[in-house]
């Protein structure tokens, strides 16, 4: 009778430890299957993503050719760009169910290109956010070596993130080193050579008003008593400004496209050449966010 008792008790025990151990292997089976299907839905996700991005950035090239056939030149032209924004957010994004895209353009010449702007309009612009010292330190590591992405500023001497932040919406590294005094804002505009915070002020605030600008005339200072150019300093009617425009040349357009209900979404940023009323593409970098 106790062996009897005892071999049911080993028989218990050996099918208590053989369910156990199915219910490890069928535990390890399930996580190994949902780590599998993650895998497969963060891949399909970063490709409807990418597929989406590319289709922003096709969109966008459309409507933009579009515009430049139809807009011109002079004012109509510019005022074009400045309505670009609103044009580009009218885009078609796609089934919701599927895919999405948002898409923008930044105007490439309305920032200080790092790597191909003078040492003295550097100097005027960082003088705005920094001491000369740390203004020097940052220009003479540029000039040594030129960044590839506006990420790199914080890692020059004299940077840090704080000032790399600051100074990251009005610079480039994309652009021809022109200048467009329809779209550049006040911190850039009073770095250029005889310029001033004062001219770029009162050309920010004409601009607000609706004005558009079709030489560099108005960036000469004026006499406030007989409200002539005032030629101190500045270029003269016969030398105008080299480093202004009235209109881009060069563009980037940012594309993102994700999956509605995944958390991961792809970023294309594509800079392009605007030689006549076509896009020139210059340059193309991605990101998955």
């Amino acid at each position: 009778m106790m062996k009897c008792r005892d071999e049911r008790g080993m028989a218990l025990v050996f099918v208590l430890s053989l369910l156990v151990t199915l219910g490890l292997v069928a535990s390890e089976v399930a996580r190994s299957a949902r780590a599998e299907a993650a895998l497969v839905a963060g891949v399909r996700a970063r490709s409807v993503g990418r597929y989406a991005a590319e289709s922003g950035i096709a969109a966008a090239m459309v409507r933009i050719h579009a515009m430049l056939d139809s807009a011109g030149v002079g004012p109509d032209h510019v005022k074009a760009f400045r309505r670009l924004d609103s044009a580009l957010a009218q885009l078609e994004t796609g089934p919701a169910e599927t895919s999405r895209f948002r898409v923008a353009a930044v105007n490439l010449n309305a920032r200080i290109d790092l790597n191909r702007t003078d040492q003295a309009t550097l100097r005027e612009f960082f003088g705005q956010f920094t001491s000369p010292q740390r203004a020097d330190q940052a220009i003479a590591a540029l000039k040594k070596e030129p960044i590839r992405r506006v990420g790199e500023l914080a890692r020059l001497p004299g940077m840090d993130q704080a000032l790399a932040f600051a100074i990251a919406p009005y610079v480039t590294v994309w652009s021809d080193g022109l200048i467009d005094i329809n779209a550049a804002p006040e911190a850039v505009l009073a770095a250029l050579p005889g310029t001033g915070a004062a001219t770029a002020r009162s050309l920010v605030a004409r601009r607000e008003e609706g004005e558009v600008f079709t030489s560099s005339d108005p960036m000469r200072p004026r006499r406030e008593s007989s409200g002539e150019p005032d030629d101190m300093g500045s270029p003269s009617p016969s030398q105008p400004f080299p480093q202004v425009v009235t209109a881009p040349t060069r563009l980037l357009l940012i594309s993102r496209g994700w999956q509605p209900g995944h958390p991961l979404t792809h970023e294309i940023q594509a800079a392009y050449m605007i030689l006549g009323h076509r896009l020139i593409l210059q340059a193309w970098w991605e990101r998955d966010l």
